[in-house]
Formats: C-alpha cells, sequence, structure tokens
C-alpha cells in the first residue's frame, strides 16, 4: 500500500511540474508575441541555457502588459525557451503557425543544442518575406524573416552543425529564388561572390529587374564590356536627390564598391565628377559616399591615383561650413577607406591630411 501511495505521490508530482512548465511556456510565448521583436543570436554560445526561470518570470507582470497597447521588449525572455522546452518542442515551435520571434528564438536554441535537422527547419521558413524587428545589443534595425534564418543557420557552417553541401544549397537558394535578392544575407552574399560563368546571368538580372544594387560588384569583376553602360549610368545618378547616401542600397555608392573591381579608365570623367560634386555640396557627405569614392580611386594604384586623391583633400581643406572643418570629414573618410584597404602608396597622404579611423560596418 506505501509503494502505491509513494508512486502516486510521484506521478501527482510529475503532473504538477509538467502543468507549471506548460504554463511558464506559455507565459514566455505570450511575452515575444507581444514584443514583436528578435533579438539576434541571443546566449548563442554553443551552450544550452539553463536559466532560472522561476525568478525571471515572477518579476515580470503580464497584467500590465495585456492592458497595455505598447510593445515591451524583453530580450531576456528569449533563451528561456531553451530552459524550458525540449528538443521535441521546440521543433514545433519552429513552424509557420507560430510568430516570427517565437520561430527565430527556438531555432536558436536548436542551434545551441547543434540538432541535427537544422536545414529542415531552414527550408520551411526561407521564402518568409514578412518583415520583423531585429535588435543587436543596442542597435536596432528591420529586416525580412527568412534572411535572419539564413544568416543564423549559415553561421553553422563552421561548426559542423550543417554540411558544406547544404550551406552551399543555402546560398544558392538566396541567389537564384525570385525576390530574395532584397534580403540582408543576399546582399552580403553578392559583395564577395567570386566571378563564376554560372553566376553571371543571374546576377545580370538581379541588377537589371530587381534592382539590387549590392550586385554592381559581382558584376564588375566579370569585366565585360557589355555591361560597361550599366556603371557608367550607375555612377552618374551620384545627384539623385531620392536617394539617401547613407543607406547600402545607394546606386552609386555600390557603383563605386564595383570600380574597386574594375579599374577602368572610362570611370575616371565620373569619379572626377562625383569628387566636384562633393567638394561643393554644402554639407559634405559623411560616410560611405566618400570613402567608396577613396576607395575606387585607390584601387587604380598608380600616381593618377595619388595626385587625385592630394588634389580633393587639398580642395576640401580650402572649404569652410558653418559647423564643422569640412576637410576633418574628407579626410576621416579617406582615412576610413585606408583602413579597410591599406595601400602603402598613399601613405603619406595619411600624415598629410589628419584624420579620424572609422570603418562603416558595410562590407
Amino acid at each position: 500500500m506505501k509503494k502505491i501511495l509513494f508512486f502516486l505521490s510521484i506521478c501527482m508530482l510529475l503532473v504538477a511540474c509538467t502543468d507549471k512548465r506548460q504554463g511558464q511556456i506559455a507565459k514566455v510565448l505570450f511575452l515575444m508575441n507581444r514584443t514583436g521583436t528578435y533579438y539576434e543570436r541571443s546566449n548563442a554560445d554553443s551552450r544550452q541555457c539553463y536559466l532560472n526561470v522561476d525568478s525571471l518570470l515572477d518579476c515580470i507582470d503580464t497584467t500590465n502588459i495585456k492592458t497595455s497597447k505598447g510593445a515591451r521588449a524583453f530580450p531576456i525572455v528569449q533563451p528561456l525557451l531553451d530552459s524550458l522546452c525540449t528538443t521535441k518542442e521546440l521543433c514545433e515551435l519552429t513552424s509557420r503557425s507560430y510568430s516570427a520571434s517565437v520561430r527565430l528564438a527556438a531555432t536558436d536554441a536548436l542551434i545551441r543544442r547543434k540538432y541535427a535537422h537544422l536545414e529542415d527547419i531552414l527550408l520551411s521558413n526561407y521564402t518568409d518575406t514578412t518583415r520583423i524587428g531585429v535588435c543587436s545589443d543596442d542597435v536596432g534595425w528591420e529586416e525580412r524573416v527568412g534572411s535572419v534564418f539564413l544568416r543564423n543557420v549559415q553561421s553553422c557552417r563552421d561548426k559542423t552543425v550543417i554540411s558544406k553541401e547544404d550551406s552551399l544549397r543555402n546560398d544558392s537558394l538566396a541567389l537564384y529564388t525570385p525576390g530574395l535578392s532584397k534580403y540582408q544575407y543576399t546582399k552580403k552574399l553578392l559583395l564577395r561572390l567570386p566571378p563564376k560563368e554560372s553566376y553571371y546571368s543571374r546576377i545580370k538580372e538581379i541588377v537589371l529587374k530587381e534592382r539590387t544594387y549590392q550586385a554592381l560588384k559581382a558584376l564588375a569583376s566579370y569585366r565585360r564590356e557589355e555591361d560597361k553602360a550599366i556603371l557608367l549610368d550607375a555612377l552618374s545618378h551620384y545627384d539623385n536627390e531620392n536617394e539617401d547616401v547613407d543607406r547600402e542600397d545607394d546606386e552609386t555608392n555600390n557603383a563605386l564598391l564595383a570600380v574597386t573591381v574594375w579599374t577602368c579608365q572610362d570611370f575616371i570623367p565620373l569619379l572626377m565628377r562625383i569628387r566636384d560634386y562633393e567638394i561643393k555640396k554644402d554639407d559634405s557627405s559623411m560616410l560611405p559616399r566618400n570613402k567608396y569614392l577613396f576607395e575606387a580611386v585607390m584601387a587604380y594604384n598608380n600616381q593618377w591615383a595619388y595626385n587625385f586623391i592630394d588634389a580633393t583633400l587639398a580642395l576640401s581643406s580650402k572649404k569652410k561650413d558653418h559647423e564643422y572643418n569640412s576637410d576633418i570629414t574628407m579626410a576621416t573618410n579617406f582615412h576610413s577607406a585606408m583602413l579597410s584597404h591599406y595601400n602603402p602608396r598613399f601613405v603619406r597622404l595619411l600624415r598629410k591630411y589628419p584624420g579620424e579611423d572609422i570603418g562603416d560596418g558595410y562590407e
């Protein structure tokens, strides 16, 4: 009789623990759905999270959240899924019936556990083009859900979590699936693609039809005479007032990056016109426009390039602005270009025109 009672007590305790855990999971899902924000790679240190779930959840009052119209941010909530859920439960949370933030957080947890079927999860999510708010530390931006899935799963390729074959297939999916050239992941991929013949037609299509200008650099790497007009046209849009020159999608900025891999003499007149335009502007551009201009010129790596940069910095030093000396801005852009692509030919200009070393994080 005592054994039966003991067994029943254990069963009741397990049921109570299970009920509590399911209630905690429901609370975590509610909090994550409420924020609508994904905190990128939170606690993704290749180890499963074992957090003090009770103390973390007990301090959050969901009553106030339910009556509040504004979204609340709870970055610590995401790793709780790892602490609470079994691998099977996490897999269920990656289905398209759950919100993007839940799916991404569950996938993060599975990555930490080195789950063997991450590729299946990616294939069911990579075409999700809905937008989601993404945060990393104190920086926030908006991105397509499928792009974040690609980036996170592809980050495992050097950790033997996904195979080399799967990784190559994922890059092909990002490159060849219509419309996915707008993904942040694909834009970064385009900037580092080698000039393989098999990529050429698709890259040109991305530039001309999908107007994803990060592909200009990849297109320029083929150095085909027939594509010269495309680069010249992109460079000529430097005075488009509708463009935001600080954005990574800016057409002229990407054309300048393209010149770094195709230093054609035919581009030089436009490089000079861009320089003159930047010098004459009422407010000189900060990063990245002038930085990319310097990088493009430096790629010619000859005396003309040295003289061009010397003259540009000298001209900018004569220009005064109500708020700042524009020579500081131009010199800083040049220093940043040298930081990204050091070339000893131009070292003397670093000393001649002092500036700060600032990277842009784009390339």
